[in-house]
């Protein structure tokens, strides 16, 4: 005779094997069981886009699953951070993150639609995106020394362009700013490439921006480079001094790319991403495309990644509340 305390015992069984193949964790040996998407806050041919499209190769084959390159441009990564919010914690969606997305943006957008902390899991770096400070042929500036002595003669006459309010561009330019003391004024484009335009038709006079997207201009001359975040093997940057050099501190490293998950990710998933970013990024020809890019290869394990986010914003928040920077 079946009692009822047996028939609510074999329920009670049932219902808990049933959470736990629910569950995220209990499928992590079977992932991905469908197409992975990396979501990229950047158009098409944009610098983001450039590093996700041949990691989504490398993955791709690794993986055994279509590995698709999404891209969710504007408000300042947020359309692209909300959708990774919103995916399911199982690894199938991803995105490519600067420290502006996991760092600088919650001091900067009052009405942030996710959490850093606790909506995204860090999964790996992939590389240090060294910067250089340019200004167009028209500039009489031909150092950083001169560059800042004309600002400080005209205050507020001088102007930079940026790749929007938030975006690394703004944010590096106004650490340098607030260091250097000069009145200089700014003016956002939503893309790293209106930006550059505009300087290069002489509409704003310098953009701080990832070496990789100006190097043509300074090579063929229609932008001069006066300093750059960090030393980089490029001829077209050689004469061109740190800003360590010069005294400024904080650029080291300061702009990098890494990949992110969903909070909640479970850990044999993260761990497996990582370990396949960073065999891709052992791969010949990834290296010299990402070289190409004028990046310089950046691999931590996924807990160390996420210690080194933590830290930047304990560091990041007191200057990032001082400057007050704000988006549009």
């Amino acid at each position: 005779m079946i009692r009822l305390q047996d028939i609510r015992r074999a329920a009670g069984c049932l219902a808990a094997l049933a959470v736990l193949a629910a569950s995220p964790s209990a499928r992590a040996d079977d992932w991905p069981a469908r197409p992975v998407t990396i979501l990229v806050n950047g158009g098409p041919g944009s610098l983001p886009d450039l590093f996700a499209r041949p990691l989504a190769e490398r993955l791709h084959k690794a993986l055994g699953q279509p590995v698709v390159v999404e891209n969710k441009p504007g408000a300042g990564g947020m359309l692209a951070m909300q959708q990774l919010k919103s995916a399911p914690a199982d690894g199938h969606t991803l995105a490519l993150v600067t420290n502006a997305h996991l760092v600088w943006n919650p001091y900067i957008f009052p009405a942030l639609t996710y959490d850093p902390a606790r909506d995204l899991q860090p999964v790996s770096p992939l590389a240090i995106i060294p910067m250089a400070l340019t200004v167009n042929d028209r500039m009489p500036a031909q150092s950083l020394d001169q560059l800042l002595a004309i600002a400080r003669q005209q205050p507020g006459k001088l102007n930079y362009a940026s790749s929007g309010n938030g975006s690394p561009p703004h944010v590096l330019f106004e650490m340098l700013r607030e260091q250097a003391g000069v009145d200089i004024m700014h003016v956002p484009f939503k893309t790293g490439t209106g930006a550059l335009n505009s300087v290069l038709a002489g509409d704003t006079q310098m953009y701080f921006a990832g070496t990789a997207l100006v190097e043509p201009m300074v090579k063929d001359g229609r932008l001069r480079a006066l300093a750059i975040s960090e030393a980089v093997p490029d001829a077209a940057f050689g004469k061109a001094p740190t800003l360590a050099e010069r005294n400024f501190r904080g650029f080291e490293g300061a702009v990098w790319l890494g990949i992110a998950a969903r909070s909640g990710t479970p850990d044999a998933i993260v761990q497996r991403l990582n370990a396949e970013i960073g065999r891709a990024q052992q791969d010949g020809a990834l290296k010299q495309m990402y070289a190409s890019h004028g990046s310089l290869p950046y691999h931590l394990a996924a807990s160390a990644f996420a210690q080194r986010v933590s830290a930047e914003r304990d560091a990041s928040g007191p200057v990032l509340r001082k400057l007050g920077i704000k988006p549009d």
